[in-house]
């Protein structure tokens, strides 16, 4: 199946990450995370990857997933529906949230700031 997907973190202590040469510090506490799975191997092959620690770093994600420092608490999945952008809409609008900008968002044609949050 393919579709869309959150990704629900805990960071157990702060983890720094570099996106377009940038150094970010995530601070403790928990994200939310928005991706989409259209390719080969859908859903299934991309949320076995994300919950794998040993893994090649090709998104921006695998710098917080690979993190001893990191835990994937839940997933949400929506089937057949590519509603990437619009999830990352809505959440960024949520008041308890703040994007990390510039994360996740690398092929996003809708220019949305992030697909990456931090929820307080």
């Amino acid at each position: 199946m393919k579709g869309t997907y959150l990704l629900f973190i805990k960071l157990t202590e702060s983890v720094e990450i570099r996106i377009r040469g940038k150094t970010h510090l995530l601070n403790e506490g928990y994200y939310i995370y928005i991706g989409s799975a259209f390719g080969v191997g859908g859903l299934s092959s991309r949320l076995h990857r994300h919950l794998r620690k040993i893994k090649k770093k090709h998104w921006h994600i695998d710098q917080i997933t690979t993190s001893k420092f990191s835990e994937i608490i839940g997933i949400g999945v929506l089937l057949k529906q590519r509603v990437e952008c619009e999830l990352s809409k809505t959440i960024g609008d949520i008041k308890k949230t703040v994007p990390i900008t510039g994360f996740g968002n690398s092929g996003c044609k809708k220019k949305c700031i992030s697909h990456f949050f931090r929820v307080s």
